[in-house]
């Protein structure tokens, strides 16, 4: 684009253009073309002698020859430069030895490349380019085999802002310049800077200028013009020019017999360059490096190291405007990247010289932010990425949020050569700046095309996935979805292999696993043979695509044997028989969640009378009949049952009505203090029973479901604890505090064991840490009207945990904080399904099974530091001996001697960082819990301090 200065009188320039232009091309190409091999010899007495440097003279008449003669002697190389334009008369000139031999062409002497191989004296026959052209001229002669006192030393410079330059003028008869390198002043590869300028008024004829470098021995370094984007004329340009150590320099610069000032400095751009701030390649999506971008033109320098010659780094810098221009070298000099406002990828070197400017006539950002991801080494793309299991029909969809603490994500394809994506990429924030996808090849090239949504994306053999932040955005919410076009995509075909189970019960919603290469959720699953065909639902694929789950409705489907097949890529598959049994007649303990609902409150008389559940005294509790439970069949029913307001300290214990009330507590609490825990209690007479031990207290009672014995309930599959949510780091939900009347939402289903459908209720130990206020949490169906439930009460700074059941709809669950702000955890102990694959409910009466204060189920001593105690359950009171594959146990921790949390995990498993209960020095703190049952044991640990435990047993799932 042409300069303010140049636009201000445009039209005028036009003309002077089209003037000059016939005499500049006749100049260019007289710069190509060969002298004469030899003209007639001028006698000396015809010619002028000259000296090396400037000489000027007149052509009188038209087509005028001058002869110079100069002083150089055989064996020197000299540069003779004419003016490019502007006052006087442009020359040409022609270099012959006394005996007319020709010595070069005109190329060779506006390099400073031309030999004199003949026989001295050298003479220089000048002409006009124009022949008929008159009047005053100018040509400038340099030695370049030797440095010359007429050239002066480009001091070297740094990239601080007070860097070193030369400023060389040109105008009334100085059209031409000369500059020094000194041999032992100078790196490997430097970066020279020259800035043009004109007076304000303009120029009379459009500016130009050459730049040539040559050493000593005649050679050009290697040289490249990085091309100042938008502009016509290059007023601040970088040329990157490669040195060999031990030789001295001339630098020629040619221009106009006009007022022009030309400024250059020089910098080292290896490993030794001066003035870079030095940082090392980062993770994919670390938080950038931010720099101040100074003014227009201005030189910044980042030095960016890696640990191995042969890692890639991705490199790129961000602006709000996409202005800040960016050129990388590696530590021996060499071009990595040529100089652009987008990413390159870099490899080769163990460190890189970032080099930054914002040109003239860009819109200047204040600062910029500078990314060096190492997305690959010697052993393959960055460990951090995704390694996708499958392409055969795309990946993803990916979700998430990138921020300046998070600015990029990336995924590593297993592709081949030629498969094609369709990218669609999308802001879920109503954001308008969508991260632009790349699809980087082994080789670091990315070969995604297209400059909006969606993207079209070639892979090259293995690729690696990036999404960036954008220029111009600090936050964006992204959805991403590659669809492979060529399906399938990757390196495995479409083969279809087993379909399990064979036989199923009938009245149930079925899962039908199908194990084979590139299935894709476009897979089904057919049942026919039967009254109508029965298609099922592709519920999930495996990330490697080979495991696909479909669900099929066999709720109405009468009893036989049915066909399958499993129909792909216009493909069907036949895959024998599924035999389909008849549904049970009943069965004990299947569960049926309901709407969290208040059934209780004495502070009220909701349910009980209205007064605190005295010393000593018991309420019982109507819970068949209402609130969705019916009014028989009901073996046990799930209660988030909470204390508040107690006088003394004490607990309470919650009991089937009409049997005798054991040892067994399930809730523990100090005076004042608001206490909830979750109770799973046999159900007698339709009723259950609450009995305090001291002081008086008000109690509540809120209901999440119910077992059942007509076989219409879901059955219980228990699954390693497996934490799914924590808004401390981000899992499973935003990372921050969830604030007064704020809700987060968990994707429940499909993660850590749990289907993707078939899912009726989810039973998780949710933790509330680090509150600013008092306050308390209900957890709901996602989807439906919270109710006055609540499952976590706690005051300022108080961590607290609670098990809940909570029913699962739209595959998730929602967290709902009522006052100041809270972190909340989430770690998943099993799930409800609807398959007639898990297990049923047995209730017992609540039994002590082990208490350490005394030696009761395990050694009568506190459980230390990082120790670990083993209970058998099996086999105890009510338990059977086998079958067992879970257990209800409410667990308390007392007399603890540090704060501390306490994990109640399978024995014979790794501990994972789920945990149950959590607590300070000296409290009493109890928790439901539902374990899976390995080698019939249960294992309980303790993490800091010591503490006592406590355990009662409520129940057990069989299968």
């Amino acid at each position: 684009m042409p300069t303010p200065s140049a636009a201000t009188a445009s039209t005028r320039r036009r003309r002077t253009v089209l003037a000059v232009m016939p005499s500049l091309l006749a100049f260019l190409a007289a710069l190509l073309l060969p002298v004469s091999a030899a003209r007639a010899v001028p006698t000396a007495e015809d010619c002028t002698g000259v000296t090396e440097g400037r000489h000027a003279g007149t052509f009188t008449t038209a087509g005028q020859t001058h002869c110079l003669e100069l002083p150089s002697p055989q064996g020197a190389r000299i540069a003779a430069l004419t003016s490019l334009g502007g006052a006087g008369v442009t020359a040409q000139v022609e270099l012959v030895d006394r005996n007319g031999a020709a010595q070069c062409t005109a190329g060779d002497l506006s390099r400073g490349e031309c030999a004199l191989t003949g026989t001295a004296p050298f003479r220089a026959l000048v002409r006009a380019l124009d022949a008929e052209a008159t009047g005053p001229y100018g040509v400038h002669f340099v030695r370049t085999d030797v440095p010359q006192n007429g050239c002066p030393v480009l001091p070297a410079g740094s990239f601080a802002d007070d860097a070193a330059s030369v400023r060389l003028e040109t105008g009334n008869g100085v059209f031409s310049h000369c500059l020094t390198v000194p041999a032992d002043a100078h790196s490997t590869a430097e970066l020279l800077r020259i800035r043009y300028g004109f007076p304000d008024d303009g120029p009379d004829l459009f500016p130009q200028y050459s730049l040539r470098v040559i050493d000593t021995d005649g050679n050009g370094p290697s040289c490249y013009d990085h091309p100042a984007p938008g502009q016509q004329l290059r007023t601040d340009g970088l040329t990157s020019c490669s040195f060999t150590a031990g030789k001295a320099y001339t630098i020629l610069l040619q221009g106009q017999d006009a007022p022009r000032t030309h400024t250059l400095d020089r910098r080292d751009v290896t490993a030794t360059a001066r003035g870079c701030t030095v940082s090392a390649a980062t993770a994919v999506g670390a938080p950038a490096t931010t720099g101040t971008s100074g003014q227009n033109g201005t030189l910044r320098c980042h030095r960016i190291t890696t640990a191995a010659a042969t890692d890639r780094l991705r490199v790129d810098v961000r602006d709000p405007h996409d202005a800040t221009h960016t050129l990388v070298m590696g530590d021996t000099g060499g071009v990595a990247c040529y100089q652009k406002t987008w990413e390159c990828t870099a490899t080769g070197s163990t460190g890189y010289q970032v080099v930054t400017q914002v040109p003239e006539n860009w819109s200047l950002p204040a600062s910029y932010r500078l990314d060096a991801w190492r997305i690959a080494t010697a052993a393959g793309p960055a460990p951090e990425c995704t390694r996708a299991g499958s392409v055969a029909y795309g990946y993803g969809p990916l979700t998430g949020t990138l921020t300046e603490e998070r600015t990029g994500v990336c995924a590593v394809l297993p592709s081949t050569s030629g498969d094609l994506f369709k990218v669609d990429v999308t802001t879920t924030d109503g954001g308008t700046h969508i991260p632009a996808p790349e699809l980087y090849s082994d080789a670091g090239r990315n070969l995604c095309t297209g400059h909006s949504s969606p993207y079209n994306c070639q892979a090259a053999g293995q690729s690696l996935f990036v999404l960036a932040l954008p220029d111009a955005a600090d936050r964006t919410a992204y959805r991403a979805q590659l669809a492979c076009t060529t399906a399938p995509c990757g390196s495995e075909e479409l083969t279809v292999g087993t379909v399990t189970p064979t036989t199923v019960q009938s009245g149930t919603v079925a899962t039908l696993t199908v194990q084979g290469t590139a299935l894709g959720m476009g897979t089904t699953v057919q049942l026919t043979g039967g009254p109508t065909p029965l298609t099922a639902t592709t519920v999930s694929v495996s990330d490697d695509a080979r495991t696909l789950k479909a669900t099929v409705d066999l709720r109405t489907a009468p009893a036989g044997n049915w066909n399958i097949s499993v129909n792909a890529l216009g493909h069907q598959f036949p895959r024998g028989t599924l035999t389909v049994t008849p549904p049970p007649v009943s069965g004990l303990g299947t569960y049926k969640p309901v709407t969290p609902t208040r059934l209780m409150d004495s502070r009220v008389g909701l349910g009980v009378p209205k007064a605190k559940v005295g010393q000593g005294g018991t309420v019982t509790l109507q819970v068949t009949g209402s609130a969705g439970i019916p009014a028989v069949g009901v073996t046990a029913v799930v209660l988030n049952v909470t204390a508040t307001d107690p006088t003394s300290a004490s607990h309470v214990s919650v009991y089937p009505n009409g049997t005798t009330r054991t040892s067994a507590s399930n809730l523990n609490f100090t005076a004042g203090q608001t206490v909830p825990n979750l109770v799973v209690v046999p159900v007698v007479n339709g009723k259950v029973s609450f009995y305090n031990n001291a002081g008086s207290v008000d109690l509540i009672a809120d209901v999440a479901g119910y077992y059942t014995t007509d076989g219409s309930g879901s059955t219980y599959k228990p699954v390693t604890p497996t934490r799914l949510m924590d808004s401390r780091v981000g899992l499973g939900v935003p990372k921050a505090k969830v604030g007064q009347g704020g809700t987060v939402t968990l994707q429940v289903t499909g993660s850590a064991g749990i289907p993707a459908v078939g899912v009726t209720a989810v039973v998780l130990n949710v933790t509330a840490t680090d509150p600013t206020s008092a306050s308390h949490v209900s957890v709901y169906p996602n989807g439906t009207t919270r109710t006055s439930a609540s499952n976590l009460n706690f005051t300022a700074g108080q961590t607290v945990p609670n098990l809940v059941v909570v029913p699962v709809v739209n595959g998730k669950v929602s967290f709902y904080n009522n006052a100041g702000s809270v972190d909340l955890i989430a770690d998943v102990a099993g799930y409800y399904t609807t398959d007639g694959s898990g297990s049923t409910y047995k209730p017992v009466t609540p039994t002590r099974l082990m208490d350490s204060r005394i030696g009761l189920g395990v050694p009568k001593a506190k459980v230390g530091q990082g120790g670990t105690v083993t209970l058998q359950v099996t086999g105890s009171p009510g338990i059977p001996a086998v079958g067992v594959t879970a257990v209800v146990l409410n667990v308390t921790a007392t007399d603890p001697t540090t704060a501390s949390h306490v994990s109640v995990y399978p024995d014979g498993t790794t501990r994972t960082s789920a945990s149950n209960l959590n607590f300070t020095a000296g409290q009493t703190v109890p928790n439901l819990v539902v374990v899976p049952v390995v080698n019939g044991k249960v294992s309980f640990y303790n993490n800091a301090g010591s503490v006592d435990l406590i355990a009662d047993v409520a129940g057990y799932f069989t299968t």
